[in-house]
């Protein structure tokens, strides 16, 4: 998926003679210079209020957070979401599909049980699948990434089952294209 996700962010471009190298650049995004991102951002946040299980928050550079907890989101090592995550998932799809300005940044956590690399791999694979949700509600490829952090960001305790319920999660971090 994150193949599929670069690919359709990118275009090639015709070599200049004699060389044999392919040169990929981003696809422009359209800026809208009229566009008020503090004002979409609370469009945003009052849309998705109401929801005690996606939290929100403006971080220090502008940027939105919405964080949906994962401990009840997907089974014990799975990728696909379980039945209370998909509500949630389509309640962002639905305020963000209006916003084609908002760029659009998936990130899967894990707690710190099995090893570094698989819980990298999973928290991958579980940001991609909420990707490729928002894709199918609507959401343009141009504006997803799907990234994981592994157990490389905790936000609470790995060493208690409630720390690591809180650890399991997926961000996704919202702003306007560049």
């Amino acid at each position: 998926m994150s193949t599929l996700l670069s690919a359709c962010a990118t275009t090639t471009v015709t070599s200049p003679p004699g060389t044999a190298t392919p040169i990929h650049r981003t696809v422009p995004v359209a800026k809208n210079t009229a566009f008020d991102w503090p004002a979409e951002r609370n469009r945003i946040v009052k849309r998705l209020s109401g929801s005690s299980e996606i939290a929100t928050r403006v971080l220090d550079n502008g940027t939105l957070q919405l964080l949906l907890p994962g401990a009840e989101a997907f089974s014990r090592g799975g990728t696909e979401p379980q039945p209370v995550l998909t509500p949630n998932l389509d309640r962002v799809a639905s305020a963000l599909a209006s916003s084609p300005e908002v760029e659009i940044r998936v990130f899967g956590h894990t707690d710190s049980l099995d090893s570094e690399l698989h819980n990298l791999q999973l928290s991958i694979q579980r940001a991609e699948t909420v990707a490729e949700h928002l894709r199918r509600r609507g959401i343009p490829l141009v504006r997803l990434h799907a990234d994981g952090k592994g157990e490389a960001e905790p936000i609470a305790d790995n060493a208690t089952e409630a720390g690591r319920a809180k650890n399991r999660r997926v961000e996704i971090v919202l702003r306007p294209f560049e």
